[in-house]
This record gives structure tokens, C-alpha cells and sequence, in this order.
């Protein structure tokens, strides 16, 4: 019970983790009419968050320890929390985009800490379950984050939302004020009479291997996903009934919470993870078709096959990497799946929406399908050939 507790615990971490990554997703509108700068610059706050955290968990791969990670989550978090204080009291381009620029260095720490502390709690004999409760955290985060921002936006002083994002870092660390115990080195096998006990050697796998595919195909599913999401306040805007219209488009994203945390039962109906990878990619694709078909009853439908099928890939995945490289990869592991997802958020919320202001949507929706189709094959691939790995075991 206590691994179990552990892992909600994380969980929570994750969800506001998620909530400071993505709370200014719906706001580019807004930014962009209250500070008077271009859509690029408007997008901005979450591209900038994107950018670090695709480059800035490679460089503290090998900083973020299981020894170290708890002590770096409580500390990012608190520091989080005083950063988004501040900026509620941010009226002027300057100071705001400064405040974002700060917090968003932090997150490079955060992410991969969670995900390493999640995948080596120690008693626990779950793996999966407890890197579940990490991404439907980050589910919950990002739901709950987005709709604070769009529910700020009626406000004079739409700044002031940030404050709720402050409320849910101060709670996940005050969880955390007696930390999870991780498990920093395998289990001793049992010593003969007479013999040492000696830990196991656990061999350290090559990175060159199709297993790999996982991480570019979940940073191009992830970049077509931010793209959309990213878009919407553009094309359909605050008034008229927007606003609403958004807020329930974002709460579609917490299908994820039941794809995420329902994986394992997923995987076992369609008997075997690489049927369920290979659902999960032609799911999404079908989700992509509705958003561009374009109605208010399909962009919906679309966001939440979109938004589940992205969310089981990534519950999913992460899980096949930590499985087929060493526990002593697990760091380095994590730290590549947060910077290849977030790879793709950046070219998803700078590229593609400079590519959405210049040409419109239907060419950028056209480009992320031909992206869709080719994650779909990346991450089965890598699904299939570690499932061949694993029946090669003696």
C-alpha cells in the first residue's frame, strides 16, 4: 500500500508539473491582443517551454539521479510556486515574459525527476501502474491548467490565474514533504551459505535499436497534438461563445486519464502492446480527420481521440523503454522521452503556427497527418521489436 501510495503521490507531482507546462497553451490570444505582439510571440510563453525542455533534460540526464530526484522535485517546486506568484503581478510584456522564461528553466529538472522517481519506487512490483499514475497526473494537470486560463480569461487582469497554478505546486510539495524512498540499486539475490551476497549485474543496453523509433515517433504525434491545440484559440477565438467552446474542446483531454490509467487492460484485450500501439496510431489519425473535417461535434470527437490515442501511446511507451534498457539507463531514459516529446511541442508551437498564420489551416492540418501516419509506424515498430526482445529472454 505504500508503493501504491507513492505513486499517487508522483502522480500529483506530474499533474502540476503538466498544469505549469501548459497554462498559457489558451491564453495566445489574449497575450497576443493585451500585448499587442505578433501570433509567434503570442505562442511564445508555451514554445519557450518546449524549446528547454527538449534540449535541458539531455543536458541533466545524468545529474537527475535516482539518489538526487526527490530532492529536485521539491525544490522546483517550490521555486515554481514563487515564480507564478509573481506573475499574477505581471501586467507589462516584460516582467511576464521574463517570469515564463525562469519557470520554464526549471522544467527541465521537474519532468524527468518525476518520471525517474515514478519508475523506481522502491517495494513496489508495478511498474506500470505507478508510471500510470505519473501520466494521468499529467493529464489531470494539463486539463486543470488550461481551463484555469481560459476561465482567466474573463477577468480585467487575466494574469491572476497563475496564482491557482502557484496553489497546486505548493500542494504536490507539501505531499512530498516526507518523500517517496527509491529504489537507488536492484535487489540483492539471495547468498548460498557461506557466499556474499552480491548484487546482479544488469546489462546496459545499445541505444542504436528500433526500440528507439518510441522517441521520434512520440515527438512527431506530440507536435501534431500541440499543433491543434495550439491553433484553436486562433481559429476560433474568445467571443461568440469561444470561450466555452474552448473549454470544452481542452476538457477532452482528460480521456487520457482513463486510456492512461487503463493501459495495461488495453494491452491485454488487444493481446499483445504492439496490437494496441497499432490501434492507438490509426485512433489518432481518425481523431486528426475529425478536427479537420472541422464541426463542432467533430473537433470535439477528434481532440478526445486525439488526446486519448496520444496518451496511451505515452503511458505505454514510456513503459517499454524503462523495460528494455537498464535500471541504470532509467535517467538518461526518462530525460530523452521528456526532450523527444517536447521536440515535437516546440515545432508544433512555433514552426507549424508561424507555417498556420502564413498559410491557414488547412495546409497545416494537411502536413500533420502526413506526420500522423508516419509516428503511427515509429511507435509500433518500436513496440514490436521490443516485444520480440522480451520473448528472446531466457
Amino acid at each position: 500500500m505504500s508503493s501504491y501510495r507513492d505513486g499517487i503521490r508522483l502522480g500529483v507531482a506530474g499533474a502540476a508539473a503538466a498544469a505549469a507546462i501548459y497554462f498559457p497553451q489558451p491564453l495566445a490570444a489574449r497575450i497576443q491582443t493585451s500585448f499587442e505582439v505578433s501570433v509567434l510571440w503570442a505562442a511564445m510563453p508555451m514554445t519557450f517551454a518546449f524549446i528547454v525542455l527538449t534540449s535541458g533534460p539531455v543536458v541533466f540526464g545524468r545529474f537527475i539521479t535516482v539518489a538526487r530526484a526527490m530532492r529536485i522535485v521539491l525544490v522546483t517546486e517550490l521555486l515554481l510556486a514563487a515564480l507564478f506568484a509573481a506573475q499574477a503581478l505581471a501586467f507589462d510584456v516584460l516582467p511576464y515574459f521574463a517570469l515564463r522564461a525562469l519557470q520554464v528553466m526549471l522544467l527541465p529538472l521537474l519532468i524527468p525527476a518525476v518520471i525517474t522517481g515514478s519508475s523506481n519506487i522502491l517495494g513496489s512490483d508495478n511498474r506500470a501502474r505507478d508510471l500510470a499514475f505519473y501520466t494521468a497526473g499529467t493529464i489531470v494537470g494539463g486539463v486543470s491548467g488550461r481551463l484555469i486560463a481560459v476561465g482567466s480569461v474573463s477577468f480585467e487582469h487575466w494574469q491572476v490565474g497563475s496564482l491557482a497554478i502557484t496553489v497546486m505546486l505548493l500542494f504536490s510539495a507539501w505531499l512530498l514533504r516526507d518523500p517517496p524512498v527509491l529504489a537507488s540499486e536492484l535487489p540483492r539475490r539471495p547468498a548460498a551459505s557461506g557466499e556474499h551476497t552480491i548484487p546482479p549485474v544488469e546489462a546496459r543496453k545499445s541505444w542504436w535499436c528500433q526500440v528507439t523509433l518510441s522517441y521520434p515517433g512520440l515527438a512527431l504525434a506530440f507536435g501534431v497534438l500541440t499543433t491543434v491545440l495550439t491553433c484553436l484559440p486562433f481559429e476560433i477565438g474568445y467571443k461568440r461563445g469561444g470561450a466555452l467552446m474552448l473549454a470544452i474542446v481542452y476538457g477532452g483531454y482528460a480521456v487520457g486519464i482513463a486510456t492512461s490509467l487503463g493501459a495495461p487492460a488495453i494491452t491485454r484485450i488487444s493481446r499483445g502492446l504492439p496490437n494496441a500501439t497499432l490501434v492507438a496510431a490509426i485512433v489518432f489519425v481518425i481523431g486528426l480527420l475529425g478536427v479537420i473535417q472541422g464541426s463542432f461535434v467533430a473537433l470535439v470527437i477528434g481532440v478526445v481521440l486525439l488526446c486519448g490515442s496520444m496518451v496511451f501511446q505515452q503511458a505505454t511507451q514510456i513503459v517499454l523503454l524503462n523495460d528494455y534498457f537498464a535500471r541504470s539507463q532509467s535517467g538518461t531514459v526518462s530525460a530523452l522521452f521528456v526532450a523527444a516529446v517536447f521536440a515535437g511541442g516546440t515545432a508544433g508551437s512555433s514552426v507549424m503556427v508561424s507555417l498556420y498564420e502564413w498559410a491557414g489551416w488547412g495546409v497545416v492540418m494537411g502536413i500533420c497527418l502526413v506526420f500522423a501516419l508516419v509516428a503511427g509506424y515509429c511507435v509500433y515498430a518500436a513496440a514490436r521489436q521490443q516485444a520480440q526482445a522480451a520473448r528472446a529472454l531466457p
